[in-house]
């Protein structure tokens, strides 16, 4: 398998991970506001293309009938890539500078709580990133089917929170089965070149 699909599964596990312990810790009080937000924006922001880029190159290596269940998912990918991009660009370049410059909030670009407009938008894009790794499932064996597929399940509470914020402690799932699906994607395509 191609490096290009290895290093970006290996990055977008690691993105996700680095989001994962800030949010964690945000939620336990640990890290003081905006250092948290942008602790949990930035990886989040480097998240979206290693993942877009790392099933099109898994898109691109397959063959047979792999190759529809992958070119689908990609097509979630660059979805959940465009949508959550445009959330968290707008965190760090307008919201949180302008918090820490005094200046009035701007109107519409509420996230991450209930009901604010980019929350909606963020949900959507973790339901499409939920359901290209259930498309993804299909195209690989053993665990990393296993666990893609999982993740894939975490795409119904995520898209609920919309309407039932509380689903949030059933879609946090997703802080430990992405990282473990992206794992074992990379190490099938890494013992797939050896």
């Amino acid at each position: 398998m191609g490096a290009l699909a290895r290093i970006a599964t290996w990055g977008a596990c690691a993105a996700s991970i680095g989001y994962g312990v800030p949010q964690l810790l945000q939620v336990a009080g640990l890290l003081p506001d905006p250092v948290d937000r942008i602790l949990i924006f930035a990886p989040s922001l480097a998240l979206a293309p290693l993942f877009a880029v790392a099933l099109a190159a898994l898109a691109g290596e397959a063959t047979g009938e792999g190759r529809a269940w992958r070119f689908g998912a990609f097509a979630l990918a660059l979805l959940y890539a465009g949508h959550v991009s445009q959330v968290y660009v707008g965190q760090l370049g307008v919201v949180i500078p302008r918090e820490l410059a005094g200046m009035a909030p701007v109107t519409g670009f509420g996230c991450c709580g209930f009901r604010q407009p980019m929350t909606a938008v963020d949900l959507l894009g973790y339901t499409e990133m939920s359901l290209a790794t259930l498309l993804l499932a299909p195209s690989f064996r053993g665990a990393a089917r296993a666990w893609l597929a999982i993740n894939g399940l975490t795409a119904v509470p995520v898209f609920l929170q919309l309407w039932w914020p509380a689903l949030i402690w059933a879609g946090a799932a997703w802080l430990v089965t992405f990282p473990v699906a992206m794992a074992l994607v990379a190490r099938a395509l890494d013992r797939a070149r050896a």
